[in-house]
């Protein structure tokens, strides 16, 4: 080391000491020069060496330098054990910071400071050893010491390329932190979205190819399709998929009749959302008695055309889930499958599976029958049309009195069945969902609260029978299985649940230490004139454990149900194809079926399980990015307007709000600006220095719009004044 680095740090030493001896006061860096000149005047230009030495104390994150330019220290290392390694999944925060999750644990127990992250990315599997120092809360310190798998190789990027061919990319992943750089950038132009393929990773390096060009930043669409490509989906099919997907034919031979009832003379009917194109349950209801209904409900044989381990399989599988964005639906199969052969239109005769209940006065279920059938649809109504009807707005005068009547006896059943879920402790979260119009440039222009009907009620009934069904018939048989199962919220989060709920007014009248879906159904009930109501379903909702698909059957907590599966949805999600698949490999055509082949199917089904499950989350987070995305694209036209909120979550550094069209934005602390304002962590508020004036969940509040960036999917917002708790 020469003289002038020995100096550098030195002097660098000196000033940690004084920031250290403020003990957490932040102190200008004027401060730090005036201690220090005395002891290193001496040297030649002390001054520029004392900021210098600050800058890189900044830099390496051993200071941090507040908005004020006041210094305060910052993260300091410490030794690292690396006799005990742990494998883990690491989680990158927007300030770059990581936290890891240990496998088959509910929350992060470790921190990673940005500096250690390793070439860490968000996501990633990593292999990590804990630093020698007291932990920071619930969170101990760690080092990544090797990636062990990426999240992700593909990343979605807009490229800008000056006229001597420099280029620079700009990531839509913002947790993305390592400098990307391109084998070529030939056939590119400035302002094109791409997608990228990382081929090799180092620690502050990646390095890529392009994949795909998927469109110019303003072009119509691209917005969306970048984010599909970000979240790994493909939007299109294979080639060699669809060519499949064509040769397939609806086909109702003589073997086909034989396995199957012919259902067709029966007046089913499907009732689903006006603008839907797949239709994949459909419906008939008789009362047969005071006291017993007959509900059929028939599904469509997707099972028939996608066969096991064929590409059309193997694609459904990765897939997953069809997903729904804003103005564009991506499916799990091809569109002449999704919206004609497996669709149960209507005046065409399809293959379905059919399940057969009779249910008794009090909602119970006394008889399940399960097969392959042939129906014919005689009407599909939207939910609009059913709602009239059920209102007496609209007598559908076209239609035959027997479907009317089945229309009569469908809306008793449903009133029986909601009474019996809702006395056994199905739990309602009434959240509002947005609609989002956008127009033909795909411009968002209106956000709507979506509005539920009697109809959708009833049908969402309908299937939670048939799910709960082959689930008990199944069970009866002892096949392997797949289940949709939810835990039990845990304890921690039940309780800051009733802490956050109680200041809101919210009354719990039962012992959160043994919870059970009833009590939760009572709360909801006794609090129905609470104000803030609304509010407190997104905190239960955000408490309860994620339902997930399982081979192995814990229940249904959110139901209140033993015994569910997802079965009546197989033209969009994996999951129900499977199930379809075992009641035609284990029952329907047994005898057809090798024991090799259901052994086969068997081993599977916890890997397709779990992975049907994690492609379910994909999606859910691929239709909430679009959804952030057009809402901060809706709000840039308001920048500036006011309007009334509420408080829907609170952090050290700010807040959020949620406006009644359900958008969501941030209010920092310095937007703020009526007082100075700090955290309460033990009471979740923060509070004002001067006025002591409190915000918690569910104050009202007046804000103004004074930002919003589509890219980042960003909503800014300033405090306007406090209305009332």
């Amino acid at each position: 080391m020469n003289h002038s680095n020995q100096e550098l740090e030195s002097i660098k030493h000196s000033v940690i000491d004084i920031v250290v001896n403020e003990k957490g006061r932040p102190i200008p860096p004027g401060i730090i020069l005036h201690k220090l000149q005395n002891t290193y005047k001496e040297i030649p230009n002390y001054r520029n060496k004392i900021y210098q030495a600050i800058d890189q104390l900044i830099e390496t994150h051993e200071l941090k330098q507040l908005r004020n330019k006041s210094i305060l220290i910052g993260y300091v290392n410490a030794a690292v054990d690396l006799n005990f390694l742990q494998e883990g999944v690491i989680a990158i925060n927007d300030n770059g910071a990581g936290f890891i999750t240990l496998d088959n644990k509910k929350k992060s127990e470790y921190y990673v400071f940005k500096t250690n992250l390793n070439g860490a990315l968000h996501g990633d599997r990593v292999q990590f050893a804990i630093m020698q120092k007291p932990p920071r809360g619930d969170l101990k310190d760690a080092v990544v010491t090797k990636v062990v798998a990426h999240a992700k190789d593909f990343y979605v990027g807009t490229i800008t390329i000056d006229a001597n061919k420099n280029y620079k990319i700009k990531l839509d992943d913002n947790k993305f932190y390592l400098d990307l750089q391109l084998d070529s950038i030939e056939g590119l132009v400035s302002g094109q979205k791409i997608l990228i393929r990382v081929n090799r990773y180092e620690s502050k390096h990646a390095f890529g190819s392009v994949s795909r060009i998927i469109g110019h930043v303003n072009d119509v669409g691209v917005d969306i399709l970048s984010i599909v490509y970000d979240n790994g989906v493909e939007p299109d099919f294979p080639n060699s998929v669809l060519e499949y997907a064509k040769s397939l034919r609806l086909d109702i031979d003589d073997y086909q009749r034989k396995i199957r009832k012919n259902l067709t003379d029966l007046p089913i009917v499907t009732i689903d959302p006006s603008t839907s194109k797949d239709f994949d349950d459909a419906i008939y209801v008789k009362r047969i008695s005071a006291d017993q209904f007959y509900l059929s409900v028939s599904i469509a044989d997707v099972s028939h055309y996608v066969k096991f381990n064929s590409i059309l399989d193997e694609e459904a599988l990765k897939r997953g889930c069809s997903i729904y964005l804003v103005d564009r639906v991506i499916p799990m199969l091809p569109h002449n499958l999704s919206d004609d052969l497996c669709s149960l239109n209507p005046n065409v005769e399809r293959l379905a599976l059919t399940c057969d209940t009779i249910i008794d006065k009090l909602g119970k279920i006394v008889d399940i029958k399960i097969y392959p059938s042939i129906i014919k649809s005689h009407r599909r109504y939207s939910y609009d049309e059913v709602n009239a009807f059920f209102l007496k707005k609209d007598e559908l005068a076209k239609d035959p009195p027997e479907v009317k009547q089945m229309l009569q006896d469908a809306l008793a059943l449903h009133q029986i069945l909601s009474r019996a879920k809702n006395q056994r402790g199905y739990i309602n979260f009434e959240i509002p969902q947005p609609i989002i119009v956008v127009n033909k440039e795909g411009k968002p222009v209106e956000i709507k609260k979506y509005q539920s009907g009697l109809a959708q009620h009833m049908i969402e009934d309908f299937m939670v029978i048939a799910n709960e069904a082959v689930t008990i018939y199944a069970n009866k048989q002892k096949w392997p299985f797949v289940y949709r199962v939810h835990d039990k919220p845990s304890i921690d989060r039940l309780k800051t649940f009733s802490l956050e709920a109680k200041k809101l007014n919210f009354k719990i009248s039962t012992n959160i230490e043994n919870i059970q879906p009833a009590d939760i159904t009572k709360w909801i009930n006794e609090n129905q004139n609470n104000s803030n109501l609304d509010l407190i379903n997104m905190m239960l909702l955000r408490t309860m454990a994620k339902a997930e698909y399982e081979t192995k059957n814990i229940g249904h907590f959110g139901l209140a149900l033993e015994n569910y599966t997802h079965f009546t949805s197989p033209i969009r999600r994996y999951s129900d194809l499977l199930v379809h698949r075992i009641f035609w490999t284990y029952d329907f055509e047994k005898q057809k079926n090798s024991d090799e082949k259901r052994n086969q199917i068997s081993q599977l089904l916890p890997m397709q399980a779990s992975l049907t499950s994690k492609n379910e989350l994909r999606s859910i987070k691929c239709e909430r990015d679009v959804q952030q995305m057009k809402f901060a694209e809706f709000i840039q036209d308001h920048i500036g307007e006011e309007y009334d909120g509420f408080v829907s979550s609170i952090y050290p550094f700010g807040l959020f709000v949620q406006l009644p069209n359900t958008i969501e934005g941030f209010i920092r602390l310095e937007n703020m600006k009526n007082d100075f304002y700090s955290y309460n962590e033990k009471t979740n508020e923060l509070i004002g220095k001067k006025t002591g004036q409190r915000f918690s969940l569910g104050t009202k509040v007046k804000i103004k719009v004074i930002a919003a960036n589509k890219e980042t999917r960003k909503i800014e917002f300033a405090m306007v004044s406090y209305i009332r708790k």
